[in-house]
């Protein structure tokens, strides 16, 4: 736009000098309208473009002077028919006495009024002025001038200069831009060599493409001191009304401007300015006050109490902001200090937690152009109504580079995180009231446009502290890595409290088709790019009690992922393993070892009931493939085990229940008062799992009461059940508090467990243990003489009836020979005769007496 100018002024002045020109050559001989042909035709020589010149008026006396009206230029060629310049008319007298008296050249008023220019660049860059700048270049060197010349004037004084309707376009065909500055008034006041004259100027402007406009009015005193160099605007009022669709800004700047050329010193003083803006979202309103100076040989720039107040009124949020700061500048490095800075904000509003806030900034800040570099020294946060106070120290590096880095250390005072996400409107239950009411927080960060690192991390949560380090090497492959400590905590405090659980309705076969069809979002996983471990000293969760936890995660982009955990838990340990490997089908394996664990605390503690005791060990490999969860059951294959010795099963006594069982049938009354709970000495089991289904082979349970073996298969993909486990009953009930069961000794009960997940079926096959017993009793009976007599006449019988067949077919002989042997007791052999006793020899006969 400053060129524009340049050039508008440029051809009016030349306008202007030509009429001058004229009105001094010919004002005393000639009537200057009878040389209009002769002036287009030397216009027209000249620049090759029509000139137009309405009416001449000439003065003689007192003024020297010449009045133009109707003077248009023609455009340059391709730019339209439209004239490229026009006036209205034009005004300019000089006065001759004091010239001629006092050589003294005093200009009266010069006065231009419907100026219109039109001024163009089209698509390859040509401009419709260029022609002209090359018809008016000169040769800008001159000999010297002789001593004196010049001399002939003691000075120049002009009446001033009043520009109005000035209408001036712009359009640019390469860009596509297109400007105007319509109404231009200037008017000045009368200008002598050291007197200080008054300068008026308003205008408006528009951007076509942008539909933006600028109603501009400035005015000012001017003071200038040629010989001295020194030159002032006094009282400078600058107003600026700017329109956008859907904005509107007013702009006021007042102020003292002057600046001393030989002591190279510039001050803007009583600077004051304010912004007034509005928008379909709400309005806001800027004011700065301050005196700004510079020196301009030293180039350093100082901002003394510079001050910014703003308001701002949104739809749901009102804000007040207060600045003061001291900034200092080296500007040709550049090197900028701002000292004291202070900020504070106030904001209230729905868009608010609590309806309103408050906080302020404090700190000293210094950027070196030259080296990249920002230092922040003793930043400090405080949010009141939040209960926050953050103090900050920051060193940026590499800001003139495309690797800008940023560290510092960040310290949180203590706070309570409950009243600020009270304040915050976030909405969260635990089990224990009393937690979140204390934090505290320090770490050492270092960032940049690729990485970040957190060092020296302080967190202090309540009665629980966290130490270590985490970093993220890579923002866009998310590679991270951690060290955390934890000293110990209590997560169940920090927990919802926990709910009765709601029984649901069994799934329907659709439902479960649905669930099996369900993706694991193992994509999500393989975009994992973490490595890392958390060490805790001491972890509650579920009311099991850990310590020396270990969680170990080895997770990189494009490879197994590995998530180890280990803890020492009730007199025991626990360690898991769990590899997943990427990929078209993605591939588990789940390694869990559980070691010496005292059941009894810890089924306690986990359920809060102590239905079993006993010292055990669990544990199963498995490893599956697939990308559905139906996909994971069928491809499940493993191992599986556990043991427990000299344990109980509580809530119920077996041995107690088969006494009762056995008074009542032999109509016997039942008293005793033995713990309700089954002792083992050992139980124990093992399974294979084949694509999906477990088979058990290796039930094995002792206790001084029964023997339980057991077998079966549970598939874990139609979810069905097949199995039977076998107790059978021993000699004693020993260790069960209560008498024998000899009646009951090697009788077993199968109990077969059948059905679904989701409807299990419990069966005793009491027929078989009934049959059992009843062929004991039988047999027990035909154990004997009895037995044999009757076994006796049945062998007769058989030899008579089938005699030769028996003797034909060995095979047919030996089973039945089997089925009396189960029925009966295998055959005695005849019992030997008893062989007669020898005769007794004679005893000797007695010594002689001597």
């Amino acid at each position: 736009m400053g060129k524009l100018v340049k050039i508008v002024f440029g051809i009016v002045g030349a306008v202007l000098l030509v009429l001058v020109l004229a009105v001094g050559a010919f004002a005393l001989f000639f009537d200057p309208n009878d040389f209009r042909t002769q002036i287009t035709a030397a216009a027209r020589k000249a620049t090759g473009r029509e000139l137009t010149v309405g009416e001449i008026k000439l003065g003689i006396y007192p003024v020297l002077g010449a009045n133009v009206k109707e003077v248009s230029l023609s455009n340059a060629p391709g730019f339209g028919d439209q004239p490229m310049l026009q006036v209205a008319e034009a005004d300019v007298g000089l006065r001759l006495l004091p010239l001629v008296l006092r050589r003294e050249l005093v200009v009266g008023k010069v006065a231009l009024n419907g100026l219109k220019a039109h001024l163009a660049k089209d698509a390859d860059g040509k401009s419709n002025w260029d022609d002209l700048a090359k018809g008016g270049a000169q040769d800008e060197t001159k000999p010297d001038e002789p001593a004196g010349a010049g001399a002939g004037l003691k000075s120049i004084d002009i009446g001033g200069i009043a520009i109005s309707n000035a209408d001036v376009s712009y359009s640019d065909r390469q860009s596509g831009q297109a400007y105007r500055v319509a109404g231009l008034n200037l008017e000045t006041g009368s200008i002598s060599p050291g007197d200080p004259f008054d300068i008026s100027l308003a205008f408006v402007t528009t951007l076509e493409a942008q539909r933006a406009t600028a109603d501009v009015k400035l005015s000012t005193r001017v003071e200038y001191d040629l010989e001295a160099q020194a030159y002032s605007a006094k009282k400078l009022v600058l107003k600026l009304l700017a329109t956008l669709p859907d904005q509107k800004a007013d702009i006021d700047l007042s102020g003292d401007l002057s600046a001393d050329l030989k002591k190279q010193t510039a001050l803007a003083d009583k600077l004051s300015l304010k912004v007034k803006a509005k928008t379909a979202d709400g309005s806001a309103d800027v004011a700065l006050d301050g005196s700004v100076s510079a020196d301009l040989a030293a180039k350093t720039a100082l901002a003394e109490k510079l001050a910014v107040k703003l308001k701002a009124a949104l739809k749901d949020l009102n804000a007040d902001a207060d600045l003061s700061v001291r900034v200092s500048a080296e500007y040709d490095k550049p090197l900028v200090r701002a000292e004291g800075l202070k900020l504070s904000l106030n904001a209230s509003g729905a868009a608010l937690p609590g309806g309103k806030q408050a906080a302020t900034f404090t700190g000293d800040a210094i950027y070196d152009g030259a080296r990249g570099t920002l230092k922040l020294a003793t930043g400090e946060l405080k949010a009141s109504d939040l209960g926050l106070e953050v103090a900050l120290g920051l060193d940026g590096s590499g800001l003139n580079t495309d690797a800008p880095r940023f560290m510092g250390p960040v310290s949180v005072k203590n706070f309570n995180p409950r009243d600020l996400m009270k304040l915050l409107d976030i909405k969260l239950e635990t089990h224990d009231p009393e937690t979140l009411k204390a934090l505290a927080l320090r770490l050492k960060f270092d960032a940049s446009t690729n990485s970040a690192r957190i060092t020296d991390l302080n967190l202090k949560l309540d009665q629980s502290t966290i130490t270590g380090n985490a970093t993220i090497s890579d923002f866009k492959t998310k590679a991270a890595e951690f060290a955390l400590k934890l000293d110990g905590i209590d997560a169940d405090r920090y927990l919802p409290t926990p709910t009765v659980p709601v029984k649901e309705a069994p799934l329907t076969p659709e439902e479960k088709a649905a669930v099996n069809a369900t993706e694991v979002p193992s994509d999500v996983l393989d975009t994992l790019n973490v490595v890392g471990s958390v060490d805790i000293g001491k972890l509650k969760l579920k009311n099991v009690a850990m310590t020396a936890v270990q969680l170990r995660v080895n997770a990189l982009k494009g490879q197994e992922k590995t998530i180890g955990l280990g803890a020492q838990l009730y007199g025991g340990s626990i360690a898991s393993t769990t590899r997943i490997a990427p990929g078209a089908t993605p591939r588990y394996v789940e390694s869990l070892k559980l070691t010496s664990i005292a059941a009894g605390p810890l089924l306690k503690d986990f359920t809060g009931k102590e239905s079993m005791t006993g010292s055990g060990n669990f544990a199963m490999d498995v490893s599956t493939a697939g990308k559905t969860v139906g996909a994971l059951k069928q491809a499940l294959n493993g191992d599986l085990s556990f043991s427990f010795l000299n344990g109980a099963v509580k809530g119920f006594n077996l041995g107690q229940i088969l006494r009762k069982g056995d008074a009542l049938l032999k109509g016997q009354q039942f008293n005793d008062t033995a713990p309700v709970q089954t002792d083992f000495t050992e139980l124990s089991a093992a399974a294979k799992i084949s694509n999906g289904v477990l088979q058990s082979d290796a039930l094995n349970a002792k206790s001084p009461l029964f023997r339980v073996d057991g077998a079966g298969k549970v598939n874990l993909v139609t979810e069905t059940i097949d199995y039977t486990a076998k107790p059978t009953i021993v000699n004693t009930a020993s260790g069960q508090g209560g008498k024998d069961l000899p009646d009951l000794t090697g009788i077993v009960i199968p109990i077969k467990v059948s059905g679904t997940f989701d409807k299990p079926k419990y069966s005793l096959d009491l027929k078989a243990a009934l049959t059992q017993k009843a062929t004991q009793g039988l047999r027990d009976q035909l154990v004997g003489d009895k037995g044999d007599k009757l076994r006796d006449k049945i062998d007769t019988q058989l030899e008579k009836k089938l005699g030769g067949e028996l003797e034909n077919n060995p095979a047919l002989k030996g089973k039945l020979q089997d089925g009396l042997n189960s029925l009966f007791g295998k055959k005695k052999k005849p019992a030997e005769p008893a062989t007669a006793p020898a005769p007794a020899e004679p005893a000797p006969a007695p010594a002689p007496t001597p």
